[in-house]
């Protein structure tokens, strides 16, 4: 029997934080607790925080662009937040019967998202978008799903499909799912054409960064919302990291409504959280006084210390904050762009969101990514494993200056040594 290539890898770095079992080998896989922190380096370790500064294990301050990937738009430890949550925890982490706060949460999210009607709660994005397949299939009878290319909607079988066939993922899957490139309206109509009463949902992220942050357009968004229609299907808008961009979601933007949208990350304030938000039509589905309700569950959903904090993040998260922090992005994109033009690299996104990639590509691929995050980190800023820099509202202009000057010269050293030879 042939060993699997994978299960003799071992984590040789000198690191000791790194604890190993009784065979030597790390007892986290790699040495990392998810999959996402691996930047192709030895592990940096946070310590501590406090607004958009972070120190790691060796005493260093740095400043914070990951947010932990987007989740902190106040940054670490904002006091409110803090106290929300300590205030929470005294009084109970947890129960197994309803509590106060996630109706704050929830009245706090209806108020941004005109049109939708109830809430219910999950521990994360993944679950909530798992939630909301689940919910149109049940609404629909049917099993498709339609996606965009590259798109990310979390960690389920369905959504690692984005990019084609996953290990580990049931071949089988992808008889009831339909990829579409970004943007491609023609793409978009044949595939509803070929099969028009195939497709239970149509999940979009309006600004996927998988895909290379690029936008979707309103014209685009705006046939799939009709073709979506037409054809009995519902339009799933995943906002789970663009909530952040407007006051009504990034949906706000674009002048519809989706069936169901789904949230996560900034509506916990810093806490494990996720929601499905949609109309009452299919919410109702949910309902546990209907004979024959679809069950939803989850040990820690809708917990006290998520929507206690979540519901002060949501309170903080004014429309002029938004605005201050989405004009703060636009000028460090425009700053980043002039300073890159002649490298052939630019930054893209939207608002508080930014991430460089050379310019006309969709992907980069991991080694420069990795080379990218590594020299950010040696001047001081800590990016996301994929290089996106999300800003937070404890940042005012000078800290956004001096990011931004700081990650050109990190862009320019990875152009000016392709290699990553020095």
């Amino acid at each position: 029997m042939t060993a699997h290539p994978l299960t003799n890898t071992s984590v040789t770095v000198d690191d000791p934080h790194i604890r190993r079992n009784r065979n030597g080998h790390p007892i986290l896989p790699g040495g990392y607790g998810r999959s996402a922190y691996h930047v192709g380096t030895t592990p940096r370790y946070a310590v501590r925080g406090e607004g958009w500064r972070l120190w790691d294990d060796t005493g260093r301050e740095l400043i914070d662009a990951n947010g932990n990937f987007t989740t902190l738009i106040h940054g670490n430890a904002h006091p409110k937040i803090t106290e929300a949550a300590e205030r929470a925890i005294r009084q109970g982490a947890s129960w197994g019967i309803p509590n106060l706060p996630e109706w704050d949460l929830a009245d706090a999210m209806i108020a941004r998202l005109p049109g939708l009607d109830q809430v219910r709660f999950t521990n994360s994005g993944t679950e909530a978008v798992m939630s909301a397949v689940r919910l149109a299939r049940a609404v629909t009878g049917r099993d498709g799903v339609i996606m965009t290319k590259d798109g990310y909607h979390g960690t389920s079988d369905l959504a690692l499909l984005t990019s084609g066939p996953s290990r580990g993922v049931p071949a089988s899957l992808a008889d009831d799912t339909a990829l579409v490139p970004v943007n491609d309206i023609h793409a978009l109509r044949t595939v509803f054409d070929r099969h028009p009463s195939k497709f239970a949902a149509l999940i979009l992220d309006l600004l996927p960064n998988k895909a290379g942050l690029i936008r979707l357009t309103p014209e685009f968004v705006t046939e799939a919302r009709a073709l979506a229609s037409e054809h009995g299907t519902l339009l799933i808008i995943d906002e789970v990291i663009s909530l952040r961009l407007a006051p009504n979601g990034f949906i706000g933007e674009y002048n519809i409504v989706p069936d169901l949208l789904t949230a996560g990350k900034v509506i916990g304030g810093g806490f494990a959280i996720g929601a499905l938000v949609g109309r009452e039509e299919y919410m109702e589905e949910l309902n546990c006084w209907v004979p024959g309700s679809l069950a939803h569950s989850g040990t820690f959903s809708g917990n006290p210390v998520s929507t206690a904090a979540g519901a002060v993040a949501l309170q903080l998260l004014t429309p002029e904050e938004i605005a201050r922090i989405n004009a703060l992005g636009d000028d460090a994109r425009a700053s980043a762009n002039a300073a890159l033009e002649p490298s052939g690299w630019e930054v893209r996104g939207y608002g508080s969101l930014l991430r460089p990639f050379p310019v006309g590509a969709r992907k980069v691929d991991t080694e420069r990514q990795n080379r990218l995050w590594q020299a950010s980190y040696e001047r001081g800023i800590v990016l996301s494993s994929a290089n996106l820099v999300a800003l937070s509202t404890p940042m005012d202009a000078e800290v956004v200056t001096d990011l931004t000057e700081r990650l050109v010269d990190a862009v320019q050293s990875v152009v000016n040594d392709p290699e990553g030879r020095r």
